[in-house]
């Protein structure tokens, strides 16, 4: 990353790849911070997006910050994305989100 992005639409990818792998090793906080950097700095697809916005949304359902995550699902939600993984997280989630309170 400290190499600088020829381009800036990468960056916003790099971003989000970083945040995905630290939230696979457990660090929640330093995922949660990658990706807002990366929705901040606009991602290359609507694909990309709804995954950032995904992430989001599970990070907050777990800290039990309700609104905030229906509020990602909500935007996850309108990329309309149709790669079926995340098709399947909206799905998933879409269960859980009626149920929250906020």
């Amino acid at each position: 990353m400290d190499l600088g992005m020829p381009m800036k639409e990468a960056e916003g990818a790099s971003m989000l790849q970083m945040g995905m792998l630290a939230m696979q090793k457990g660090n929640i906080k330093q995922g949660e911070s990658y990706i807002r950097q990366a929705i901040r700095k606009g991602l290359p697809d609507k694909e990309n997006e709804a995954a950032a916005y995904l992430q989001m949304c599970s990070i907050m359902m777990n800290k039990r910050e309700f609104r905030a995550a229906k509020d990602f699902y909500r935007k996850a939600k309108a990329c309309n994305p149709t790669t079926p993984q995340i098709v399947d997280q909206l799905k998933e989630i879409g269960k859980y989100i009626t149920r929250m309170p906020g």
